[in-house]
């Protein structure tokens, strides 16, 4: 079964984002194991960048040391490698840089053709009132946490585009989860997995963005704290079996 396929018929649940620089291999395998204790069954790696870490190395031991299925979230085309299972192929659908749109996937696809592996066409859509390091790096502006309705359209059109993934995200260390609002806005029209990502520091948020409508909720800055915790997971877990 493809994690696109799993996805599809998986329950809510809350999906580890791991940054490889602010994880070490010696630590990778006690925090993975928590995780896994405590429900995980996924885990995204990526990050706006990576400043030290060889990417493949890192995931390449990664997969040695745990049974967990990771999957690539790029920041770049730098950000490429075959050591994971899977890829989010992010269509930056919310900015209007050329090379997020178009540019940076043809530089990519040559290199997933000669992979082979899992690839997830992913309607990626920043929004918030905030700039965080993601749209620095982008250099994209998020939507206004004001406007659902561009939230929705805008989610709408990587859907017919054949997008087979929503990713809604605030950003890395953002003040604020996206809000309900934007999540109930496109499921009431969408029905493809919806990732929430960024902000999100409490169950309660997590529980709030799955009774909007989210499928997964990404766990990332706040994990990092409590990393090798599995009473923490499961308080994320525990939401949605209520």
């Amino acid at each position: 079964m493809t994690i696109l396929h799993a996805w599809q018929e998986a329950p809510p649940q809350p999906l580890w984002l791991i940054d490889p620089d602010k994880l070490s291999m010696d630590t990778y395998p006690l925090a993975a194991e928590a995780y896994l204790e405590a429900g995980g069954r996924w885990a995204l790696v990526g990050g706006s960048f990576f400043s030290f870490t060889h990417i493949t190395h890192w995931c390449a031991e990664a997969r040695k040391t745990a049974p967990l299925p990771l999957i690539l979230f790029p920041g770049s085309t730098f950000h490429l490698t075959p050591a994971v299972d899977a890829m989010l192929f992010l269509f930056l659908a919310s900015g209007r840089n050329p090379h997020y749109l178009i540019g940076a996937h043809v530089e990519a696809a040559p290199f997933l053709y000669r992979w082979g592996g899992e690839v997830i066409p992913t309607t990626y859509i920043l929004v918030g009132d905030s700039v965080r390091t993601v749209h620095y790096v982008s250099q994209t502006l998020p939507i206004p946490s004001d406007k659902p309705e561009l939230v929705q359209a805008t989610a709408l059109a990587g859907w017919y585009l054949g997008q087979k993934l929503i990713y809604i995200d605030a950003g890395s260390g953002a003040p604020r989860p996206p809000s309900g609002e934007f999540i109930q806005a496109v499921r009431s029209v969408v029905p493809l997995p919806l990732i929430v990502g960024g902000g999100i520091q409490e169950p309660q948020e997590a529980a709030d963005l799955f009774d909007h409508g989210a499928n997964f909720v990404v766990i990332g800055n706040a994990a990092e704290k409590s990393a090798f915790s599995r009473s923490f997971w499961e308080e994320f877990f525990s939401i949605c079996r209520v």
